[in-house]
């Protein structure tokens, strides 16, 4: 596995240093394990984003433990003197995480059902074999159960935005169809009127008409009359 990059590892220390239970392996008990596991996914999500290698959470914590276990082993080679360390983050992580630590047996410290005790191999040197502190170990299921659900409820939070989409939508042609309705029964009454008016202008001239035929009879047959009454 390659090597984190010093962005990663300034990160990780400064998150530490943020929250230096965490850093010092301090959040033990089971009432501490749902915030560790949650402050481990967030500075795993943090460094995964920075330049590097990506990592699942477990093994930013064999990381973590790693790398203690690396600069105390090289203080105690030195007969305790850190000022062999060759790095300043070497130091700044002795001094917040170790510096006090040092005389304690980690061997001896009692771990709750959800820790492991691992035996880890040097990252800086893969010759040697360092014993590494008391590592904290998740089920990586868990992890992804996490994700899993995070990813189903941004989708849930999509379908949802959707729906009030569509649902807006559906009301704006709603309302559409519906100023189309009334637009449509104000013309067919219009249209009704119109009817209306052009049937009682067919029985005004069908009136007109039948009173100008009486007329032309009434012409007729005084004419008729004329000429019958007229001497021969």
């Amino acid at each position: 596995m390659s090597r984190p990059s010093l962005e990663q590892v300034i990160a990780i220390v400064d998150f530490m240093e943020k929250h230096p239970a965490l850093g010092l392996g301090q959040m033990r008990g089971l009432e501490k394990r749902d915030e560790c596991k949650k402050l481990w996914f967030k500075l795993t999500k943090i460094v995964n984003s920075l330049g590097g290698p990506n990592r699942p959470m477990k093994s930013w914590v064999k990381y973590w433990a790693d790398k203690k276990s690396t600069i105390r082993s090289k203080v105690q080679s030195s007969n305790g003197d850190p000022n062999t360390l060759s790095s300043n983050i070497e130091k700044k992580i002795w001094d917040l995480f170790l510096a006090n630590d040092s005389s304690k047996d980690r061997s001896s410290v009692k771990q709750e059902s959800h820790y492991m005790d691992e035996a880890f191999y040097n990252e800086d040197s893969g010759e040697h074999q360092i014993e590494s502190e008391p590592v904290l170990t998740f089920e990586e299921p868990m992890v992804d159960l996490e994700e899993r659900q995070m990813l189903v409820m941004e989708k849930l939070v999509k379908i949802m935005g959707d729906q009030a989409n569509a649902l807006s939508q559906l009301a704006h042609a709603s309302h559409v169809n519906a100023q189309a309705m009334e637009r449509l029964a104000e013309a067919s009454q219009i249209q009704a009127r119109a009817v209306e008016r052009l049937a009682t202008c067919f029985e005004a001239i069908g009136a007109s008409t039948h009173d100008v035929r009486n007329a032309m009879v009434d012409i007729d047959s005084t004419i008729k009359r004329f000429y019958s009454t007229s001497p021969a």
